[in-house]
């Protein structure tokens, strides 16, 4: 049972972290603020994408 919970949250966290970098490299982030983003996520996998969307421009 709990081997599956980790592949469920192992796919669910790939998941949005392929989102935010969608997002990120898909939206008007073409200055500095996008590369500080994506040195967020890409130095903080797990935490950098919750942190994206809780903090990006609406």
């Amino acid at each position: 049972m709990m081997d599956y919970l980790v592949v469920i949250l192992i796919v669910l966290s790939a998941v949005l972290w392929i989102w935010s970098l969608y997002d990120i490299l898909s939206s008007r982030h073409k200055n500095k603020t996008g590369l500080i983003w994506l040195l967020a996520i890409f130095l903080l996998p797990m935490i950098g994408p919750i942190i994206y969307f809780q903090f990006k421009k609406r």
